[in-house]
């Protein structure tokens, strides 16, 4: 079944932007300190950097979706239409994990989008908790996929929230909002700071240092909780491998 191109970006942008930033993570020093030399070479690291990551995020992230459809782990259906909507929006991420933090305006525009994105994500996620919640349910393997991909819906939108903050901060030359650094390094350890923070781990290396900062790093600690607390009712009841997909 086909679907329109908006609702295959806003359920993919966000897993496509945090496997991008995987993919950057393997070379990040090299990437972090070629970008901090972009004035002197702008067509490479305008063009060339971003076009060249937008393009091994969006072949990643094609083959993985059709793997997780082959297995029937996802309602994402593999056909012509939709393969070329991924293959777009996985581009789209992977030049956006670049620009994220490139300077002010880029960071503020691109978190507007992810978290619009996200929004949409948990507006699909309330739908569809009301049946995984019911009584005598079991949820199938595609469920527990969709809630590891909602999870990181979440980590990339707080880490966003996060980052953006920070450069908020700066530019109005307060106190930073965390210690997260600069530039790429900065949306490196902001997605770092948000999946240890969201499994409940928390090093202490990266913390807030405000208190709006504080608050916000308080919503995302009782948001991991109740998505830790709804996974074990779900997965307390069993889970249906065989269950009709």
């Amino acid at each position: 079944m086909e679907q329109k191109f908006k609702e295959v970006f806003l359920s993919h942008l966000n897993l496509c932007i945090f496997i991008s930033l995987f993919i950057l993570s393997f070379h990040h020093e090299t990437v972090v300190s070629t970008l901090s030399q972009y004035i002197l070479d702008p067509w490479k690291n305008f063009i060339v950097i971003p076009i060249g990551n937008a393009l091994l995020t969006a072949i990643i992230y094609l083959g993985l979706n059709k793997w997780l459809a082959h297995k029937h782990w996802t309602l994402q259906p593999f056909n012509k239409e939709n393969k070329t909507a991924i293959f777009i929006t996985g581009c789209i991420g992977g030049i956006c994990s670049i620009y994220l933090a490139l300077n002010e305006v880029t960071t503020y525009l691109i978190s507007a989008l992810i978290l619009y994105s996200t929004y949409h994500q948990v507006k699909r996620f309330i739908k569809k908790l009301s049946g995984l919640l019911s009584p005598d349910s079991k949820a199938s393997a595609r469920d527990l996929a969709e809630f590891a991909v909602f999870f990181i819906n979440l980590v990339i939108a707080f880490t966003v929230i996060n980052v953006s903050l920070n450069t908020i901060h700066n530019s109005l030359n307060l106190p930073l909002a965390f210690n997260l650094g600069d530039g790429m390094n900065a949306l490196f350890n902001g997605v770092y700071f948000s999946i240890i923070t969201m499994t409940t781990v928390g090093y202490g290396d990266i913390y807030p240092q405000t208190t709006l900062a504080r608050v916000i790093v308080g919503i995302e600690c009782l948001t991991s909780y109740i998505l830790l607390g709804i996974m074990i009712g779900i997965i307390s009841r069993g889970v249906d491998f065989n269950k009709a997909q």
